[in-house]
């Protein structure tokens, strides 16, 4: 019976043109692949000075790579018992990359399937917190406590690994903080959003994204947690991009937020030799943290592979990743700012990333 109510709701969604959350087609892709660089026919961008495939040690599929794995074992699983420390570990990591101020967000959230309380803490850092000149790069961090679209039934009480879905936006938010802080231009500051409670909801009764609703809902003054957030000209919001089939296509709401950035970053993807990013957009929106950023003040965009067949399932695990897919998505997100807000004329001087682990 339950079964029959979850299929109507997901219909009715269908029907009404707009999705919860990451609800994936399962329809498969092909594999993603990176032709040697050459022009966008579609965008005709040029790729900013120093920005050749490479130059970053820490945006490679090898770090990228690593740092995610690091990062699956942090426990972020709502309810974990651990989850407080792993929060303490990404703050460390937040601070050893370069930002100077940095916000907890505290909400209660609750499952709307069964009323159960989960305290959740938003993470916002900010980097160069002064200046009026401000994007966000966003992410959620939170893993899914129930794996209840995995066809095993006995696994629908169980957590989701979330190797894709909650830390693949995380590994590589995290990798890009400390090369933006250093290569942006000096009176160009950022924030970088962790948001909390994405995983919060159920298919057929929503609730999903807490965090950013949270935000989005709570009057902004000066005084306001979330403050400097909401002061950006635009967002960026990263959600499954780890997939190892990966495809990215724009998402309408996105175009609406924010066309000119939806079309750069795509055609920085092809001007870089990725074919990955797909040009076509997609049919039917998709509500996610990006909705909700936008509704707070900072229209915002979401890059996101909503085809992901072990979505909020028990496979959801690092053999279903691939450092590369990590790789095209950060370096297309490097270029994008980079060519929008100028670059230092630091070196670009590879750094080692940090351990997220050894935080712990």
């Amino acid at each position: 019976m339950l079964l029959d109510v979850v299929v109507r709701w997901r219909r009715l969604l269908v029907a009404v043109g707009v999705l919860w959350c990451c609800r994936p087609a399962s329809t498969p892709t092909p594999p993603p692949s990176r032709d040697a660089a050459s022009p966008d026919p579609d965008g005709g961008v040029t790729l900013p000075a120093a920005l050749e495939r490479g130059v970053e040690a820490g945006l490679s599929p090898t770090v990228l790579e690593q740092s995610l794995a690091e990062l699956v074992a942090l426990p972020r699983m709502l309810g974990h018992p651990e989850r407080g420390a792993s929060i303490d570990a990404l703050v460390r990591r937040l601070e050893q990359a370069g930002a100077t101020h940095i916000e907890r967000d505290p909400i209660a959230g609750n499952d709307p399937h069964t009323g159960d309380a989960f305290a959740l803490v938003s993470i916002y850092a900010h980097f160069r917190p002064d200046a009026t000149q401000r994007f966000v790069l966003g992410t959620h961090f939170d893993t899914r406590p129930w794996a209840d679209e995995d066809p095993d039934p006995a696994a629908h009480s169980r957590p989701v690994p979330g190797a894709n879905d909650g830390t693949s936006g995380l590994a590589v938010v995290l990798a890009l903080a400390p090369i933006l802080d250093r290569r942006l231009a000096p009176d160009v500051g950022f924030s970088i959003a962790l948001f909390d409670g994405e995983e919060l909801g159920r298919p057929a009764t929503g609730g999903y994204c807490a965090g950013s609703r949270a935000l989005a809902a709570r009057p902004d003054d000066p005084d306001a947690i979330g403050h400097r957030l909401r002061q950006a000209e635009l967002g960026i919001v990263l959600d499954m991009v780890g997939d190892a089939d990966l495809r990215v296509s724009p998402e309408p709401s996105s175009l609406q937020h924010h066309t000119e950035l939806v079309d750069t970053l795509w055609a920085m993807a092809r001007a870089q030799g990725s074919t990955a990013f797909d040009r076509t957009p997609r049919a039917r929106s998709i509500i996610d943290d990006h909705t909700f950023l936008t509704e707070a003040g900072v229209p915002s965009i979401l890059v996101i592979d909503y085809e992901y067949d072990a979505w909020h399932t028990e496979a959801d695990t690092l053999a279903r990743t691939s450092g590369e897919s990590l790789s095209i998505v950060a370096e297309a997100v490097l270029s994008t700012l980079l060519q929008r807000y100028g670059l230092t004329n630091a070196a670009s001087t590879p750094e080692a990333p940090s351990s997220a682990a050894t935080d712990a």
